[in-house]
């Protein structure tokens, strides 16, 4: 959850770290982070501050692991406690505006460089590691197969999602078949052990209208199949121009790839599961219904 904290508080902070009150400003926020960018010595940074440490200790390793000209990631300089209950990192700020936030004409002339930068995440030569799905700040990943990985969005929620149908917050008679459905739909999935960055292509992905400046928020990368990645444009293309602009991109430049269509399915079917069992547990009904609607439409073009 994101901290519970008001903007003087973080400042406050910013003023005692330094000694006096920097150029400040708040700006957009993920789901569980509180950000500000200040002006320090005429340096610009970042300032973060989440509930733990640890996406910030695996920011910093991916930084150290993958950064490149070619894959612009954010240099942390500084993890520490914001707080007994608080972790807070400082960055570098790179140049730009995220994809979401950019006019359509510019997220269409960008596309093959979003593409490119896909790629370039996705033939990342990793360092000797072993498994699958999410890796911790250490590049360490528990799964001992991709399909594994895949697999436990229901076999590894099991109980939460019992409790969910039993408390008639989801619809079991709805969504069980949506479920079978995908755990058919992984069997196509190929056990590739690449990078992926996990949330790609929208707020994530800095541009400054001409290529990309940076990749950022690497808390949710994991080793597996890159499709994953594309996917998530897919899935997000009815609620985000530029994912739907990036997955027209997609479709044109990956659609005749073996069995694509039927990972893409899956992938976004996992998508649209996990976000429902995160949003029905939190009980965000608004965004709750929007999910549920895609994920079904999903469900019913797979059957047909």
């Amino acid at each position: 959850m994101k901290p519970e904290l008001s903007n003087q508080q973080l400042l406050q902070f910013l003023t005692e770290k330094y000694g006096s009150e920097p150029q400040w400003t708040p700006i957009a926020e993920g789901m569980e982070s509180r950000v500000f960018t200040f002006i320090w010595d005429d340096q610009e940074y970042i300032l973060r501050v989440n509930p733990n440490q640890s996406g910030f200790q695996k920011d910093r390793w991916c930084f150290q692991q993958f950064h490149s000209e070619e894959l612009p990631i954010p240099e942390i300089l500084e993890i520490g406690s914001f707080s007994p209950h608080y972790a807070y990192s400082i960055s570098h700020r790179l140049s730009g505006i995220t994809l979401e936030d950019s006019a359509i004409p510019i997220l269409q002339q960008l596309t093959p460089y979003v593409s490119q930068v896909w790629r370039v995440i996705s033939q990342a030569p990793l360092p000797s590691s072993e498994g699958f799905g999410p890796f911790n700040e250490y590049g360490h990943a528990s799964f001992s197969s991709w399909q594994s990985f895949l697999q436990s969005t229901i076999r590894g929620k099991s109980r939460q999602w019992d409790r969910l149908f039993a408390s008639n917050l989801l619809d079991a008679t709805a969504l069980q078949p949506v479920m079978q459905n995908y755990l058919k739909l992984i069997e196509y999935c190929p056990e590739e052990h690449k990078l992926v960055h996990g949330d790609f292509g929208s707020n994530n992905v800095l541009t400054d209208g001409q290529k990309i400046t940076g990749v950022l928020d690497w808390d949710c990368a994991l080793y597996g199949d890159p499709l994953f990645d594309v996917a998530g444009s897919f899935f997000w293309s009815p609620w985000l121009d530029c994912m739907r602009i990036q997955s027209e991109f997609f479709h044109k430049t990956l659609g005749n790839e073996a069995d694509f269509a039927l990972c893409l399915q899956c992938y976004q079917l996992r998508c649209g599961l996990e976000e429902i069992h995160e949003n029905a547990l939190v009980g965000n009904q608004k965004l709750l219904n929007w999910l549920l609607n895609r994920t079904m439409q999903i469900h019913q073009a797979t059957e047909n």
